[in-house]
């Protein structure tokens, strides 16, 4: 088990009914729709702004999508300090589970804002973050573009261009939903 992160574009909020099975369809024609034509939102309440541009649980098409597979959350948290050690963004401790940690992500999660703080302090199992916080990520993919491609880590590098590239296509009206 892993997260799953996908990024669209072109989303547009569908007319949906359901069916008696909670299965969505089209008010129309009361066929279903297809799977792979639409995604459902999911607002994390834990961290409002990311998505304003989205409703709640409503149903939405898409142009285009692309995926990154993150592998285990653990090696994705460990992605994500390295990101945020790349902002540099000081190590800080946290504790979990009566251990203490230390994370160059305790700052973003602490409330400081900067570059890629809205992916470092935002969930690492479901949500989505909307076009205009992806257009200010991606502006920060951009602007760390060259200190990333000197990083040590063949691993850190090629998700980077994943996450950049994610960024880039939901900034044109979509989104990138974790899962």
């Amino acid at each position: 088990m892993g997260l799953d992160v996908n990024a669209y574009s072109g989303c547009a909020k569908l007319d949906v009914v359901f069916d008696a099975n909670g299965e969505p369809i089209d008010p129309n024609t009361r066929k279903l729709i297809d799977y792979d034509k639409y995604i459902r939102i999911y607002l994390n309440p834990d961290f409002p702004g990311r998505a304003n541009e989205f409703e709640d649980k409503a149903f939405y098409s898409y142009k285009n999508s692309a995926s990154i597979n993150c592998g285990a959350y653990s090696r994705y948290n460990r992605w994500r300090d390295d990101l945020a050690k790349l902002a540099g963004y000081p190590v800080g401790q946290y504790e979990q589970y009566g251990t203490k940690y230390d994370s160059h992500c305790v700052p973003c999660w602490t409330g400081e804002t900067g570059p890629f703080s809205e992916l470092i302090n935002f969930s690492d199992g479901e949500g989505v973050i909307g076009a205009s916080v992806s257009k200010k990520l991606a502006a920060d993919f951009a602007e760390f573009q060259t200190k990333a491609n000197a990083h040590h880590d063949e691993y850190f590098r090629k998700k980077y261009t994943e996450w950049r590239t994610a960024f880039d296509l939901a900034s044109d009206s979509g989104c990138v939903r974790f899962s």
